[in-house]
């Protein structure tokens, strides 16, 4: 009798440690259930300078008055470097292409193009009515330019300069000439900025100054005196 007794008491405590066991389980399923996997890791968004941008711009050149020039190109005519046109417009375009770039600024290499002209007629003093030909003035070259930009990609400032050969000419237009001054050599700088309301179309600034070398008299092209012109320009940039 005491040995049925001890093994049908073992059978009892082995069943009831099943039972405890099968209910743990269970009561722990609904909290595996309601254990939401872990999102996948979001790709780090990439917020730097783009790798390129194309401009075009209209441009503002105050061009300036030269005594030397107006004393050419006014020759017996009353007169003076006052009455040189000196506002000139014209457009301006660019490529850039940033080839360094850390989280907040991009080292850039490009090209750019612009020209700004104006013109001027002299005005009869008694009719008050323009008379004879008119007188025109250029600036326009292509330069190469490096520069370096602060910013990221919804919008960036930038500091530049380049170097290339430019043209500042002041002429009497009429059948028989032409401009004929040389392009020298000519060191630019200045910065400007880009502002993208869009994800590829920005609204840009620009200032830049030209270090025009002065030049000699040709055979329809007047001298000039050693110059710093100021170029002011906005637009359009592209990313």
């Amino acid at each position: 009798m005491r040995s049925s007794c001890t093994v049908g008491g073992r059978g009892q405590l082995g069943e009831s440690a099943l039972l405890a066991a099968l209910i743990f389980l269970i009561a722990g399923l609904p909290a595996r259930a309601q254990t939401a996997p872990a999102p996948p890791a979001r790709p780090a968004i990439d917020n730097r300078i783009p790798i390129a941008a194309v401009d075009a711009r209209g441009t503002f050149a105050q061009l300036g008055q030269d005594a030397i020039t107006a004393a050419g190109l006014f020759t017996g005519l009353s007169l003076t470097a006052a009455d040189l046109p000196s506002k000139g417009f014209g457009l301006a375009g660019g490529a850039h292409v940033y080839p360094l770039r850390g989280r907040a600024w991009a080292f850039g290499v490009g090209a750019e193009a612009m020209f700004a002209r104006t013109s001027f007629k002299p005005v009869d003093p008694a009719t008050k009515q323009p008379t004879g030909d008119v007188f025109r003035r250029r600036l326009q070259g292509v330069s190469a330019q490096l520069s370096m930009n602060f910013g990221h990609k919804a919008g960036w400032s930038y500091i530049t300069a380049g170097y290339g050969p430019m043209s500042f000419q002041s002429y009497l237009e009429n059948a028989a000439s032409a401009p004929d001054g040389a392009s020298e050599k000519t060191l630019n700088y200045g910065g400007g900025a880009r502002w993208f309301n869009t994800d590829h179309l920005a609204f840009t600034v620009d200032m830049r100054f030209y270090a025009t070398n002065p030049s000699n008299a040709t055979l329809h092209t007047a001298a000039r005196q050693r110059h710093t012109v100021l170029v002011m320009s906005a637009g359009l940039s592209i990313k």
